[in-house]
């Protein structure tokens, strides 16, 4: 009698466990799920607003982490947190990069659409020739011109330029292949976004 209660006695547990597993991880799915249709939804009816809060959160808490995970700041009586700087990120991620892929995103697809190896090597090259150290000068001379250090843009680009714009085609010759090859035009700037995070925590050293 005794050992067939031992017996029974994970038989009736383990359902319990197991549904309840089973439950949460289909809640957890269906959130997901369904934010991601309600962001796919606001870019098809507000593409560019939602790009614009997309792309300066994104940049904001970048950059937060950044801060407190990446950096290792030595310096005495300094916050643990520039929240200008952070503040800074967020609206230029928001207010100069996701407008500006926006437009040049779209220009780029439709003069030169589809996915082929052809198409996509004249848009990678008319954005990494053309476009890339055209906009890297707008956007060192944006942050600088928020920190209130204006005075230093011109010597700064002078110093930098070439070596951010080398380090640039490291980053985003590859990170724009995948782009341009496997990503939906209206989802390609939330993919810079999410690259941007990198390579705005390699910005922060200038």
């Amino acid at each position: 009698m005794l050992s067939v209660l031992r017996r029974s006695r994970p038989v009736v547990s383990r359902p319990a466990r197991v549904c309840y597993s089973s439950a949460t991880t289909k809640s957890s799915s269906g959130f997901f799920r369904n934010a991601w249709d309600s962001y796919t939804s606001l870019l098809e009816t507000h593409p560019l607003s939602t790009k614009i809060a997309t792309g300066g959160a994104i940049a904001g808490l970048g950059d937060v982490g950044c801060q407190l995970v990446l950096e290792d700041d030595k310096e005495k009586h300094k916050p643990l947190l520039d929240v200008k700087r952070a503040a800074i990120f967020t609206f230029l991620g928001g207010f100069l990069i996701s407008p500006v892929l926006h437009v040049w995103y779209g220009f780029l697809g439709s003069r030169l659409p589809g996915v082929s190896a052809a198409a996509v090597a004249k848009r990678l090259a008319l954005d990494q020739l053309g476009f890339a150290p055209t906009f890297l000068p707008v956007f060192l001379s944006s942050v600088l011109t928020l920190e209130g250090n204006k005075e230093q843009i011109p010597d700064k680009l002078r110093a930098d330029w070439w070596t951010v714009t080398k380090a640039n085609w490291g980053v985003w010759v590859p990170a724009q292949i995948l782009n341009f090859r496997f990503v939906p035009g209206p989802m390609q700037v939330l993919f810079s976004n999410v690259v941007g995070l990198l390579w705005n925590a390699y910005l922060s050293a200038f």
